[in-house]
């Protein structure tokens, strides 16, 4: 039997995680899906009991499981904490102990939610659907950072190292989900300037050849970035580096206009993984007071964690279709209001999810 943990976080994040815990305890009953659900004492309410965003005996637990599902993380009473003392901590340990190495960020427009983008109708009346494949172990995020005292004063460097072996193990990813899609990759670098693009480029074309079914192009990250602007239609699965992939896919979850609608996997080789929602780090904590917050991110991120770590994409499936049957029923929370929408609380949310899978 495998385990699942679920974090339930900060703010807005116990809202949230709940409605997850309903859909997967739901295929429990009536799939019979073989998993345990762990509660995992981290983030804030471990801060408070223990002063350790992740003490030694969560850390443990979450050793045992194949998968993490975690809430919105932070709040404003903890950033006067160091930062080795602040929920943020708790990501980053478990991705050192899962050893995750890509990151995979779905960003989509459904149809009825072009309002919400700020693009002009023109640009987006094909709608897009985009997934951005994206190393987290590698590139100058992962370090080693330095600062010193120079002749010019304070000086710093953040080194953006690559190699062979990590660029493929992300982009392995990259083209087996474009073997699911439209069989499109386009792969980002700054190859004309950096020696980590020239590497980064030249370990995606060799391991293009394996895969003769996926058209592979390749684009300078400033080009990319105007060009999901003007043409969003155009990319299907983007992969690209740490840095790049940072900044580019919150691009498109802002171009889309609702970015709280999309979850994200952090994958390591072995099928492990940590599922989160795109606003992971936004904990809304005047949501979290209304019950307002908009639990189809967390949904998505389930969905995620159903195909990929407990090998169930038929589960997958079935809560995605859920989910755009939601939207296309106008249903919505304070945090996304529609237009002659039904707005109901993340509870709710989350319940009338449960009654379209009954269905």
């Amino acid at each position: 039997m495998k385990k699942v943990g679920i974090i339930p976080g900060d703010g807005v994040g116990p809202q949230l995680a709940a409605q997850a815990v309903k859909v997967l305890q739901y295929f429990q009953q009536t799939t019979g899906l073989n998993v345990e659900i762990l509660l995992l004492e981290a983030c804030g309410a471990a801060i408070e009991h223990c002063g350790d965003p992740l003490p030694p005996e969560t850390k443990a637990q979450a050793a045992q499981c194949s998968a993490v599902l975690i809430g919105n993380i932070g709040a404003a009473k903890y950033n006067t904490l160091p930062p080795d003392r602040r929920p943020e901590r708790t990501l980053m340990e478990l991705r050192q102990l899962f050893g995750v190495c890509t990151n995979l960020r779905p960003v989509f427009l459904l149809p009825g939610l072009e309002e919400f983008s700020p693009l002009r109708p023109e640009l987006i009346e094909k709608g897009f659907r985009v997934l951005v494949v994206r190393d987290i172990r590698g590139g100058m995020l992962a370090g080693p950072h330095d600062s010193w005292e120079g002749v010019h004063g304070c000086e710093a460097c953040d080194t953006e190292y690559y190699n062979e072996e990590t660029v493929a193990l992300t982009a392995r990813v990259a083209f087996e989900q474009a073997r699911q899609r439209k069989h499109m990759v386009c792969s980002l670098d700054k190859a004309n300037v950096l020696a980590s693009g020239v590497l980064w480029r030249n370990q995606v074309t060799a391991l293009a050849k394996e895969y003769p079914d996926v058209e592979l192009r390749h684009c300078y990250i400033d080009t990319a970035s105007m060009e999901v602007i003007r043409q969003p239609w155009s990319f299907d699965v983007i992969v690209t580096n740490n840095v790049f992939g940072d900044i580019i896919a919150d691009e498109l979850a802002q171009i889309s206009g609702t970015p709280m609608l999309f979850g994200s996997a952090e994958l390591a080789p072995d099928g492990r993984g940590i599922y989160t929602t795109n606003q992971l780090h936004n904990p809304n904590e005047a949501l979290a007071l209304s019950n307002g917050a908009c639990p189809a991110g967390i949904l998505h991120a389930a969905a995620m964690l159903l195909e990929h770590s407990l090998a169930r994409p038929d589960l997958g499936k079935r809560l995605r279709q859920a989910l755009r049957k939601a939207s296309a029923d106008k249903f919505c929370t304070e945090e996304l209001p529609r237009h002659d929408g039904r707005c109901v609380t993340t509870a709710e949310f989350g319940d009338y999810i449960i009654e379209l899978l009954r269905q």
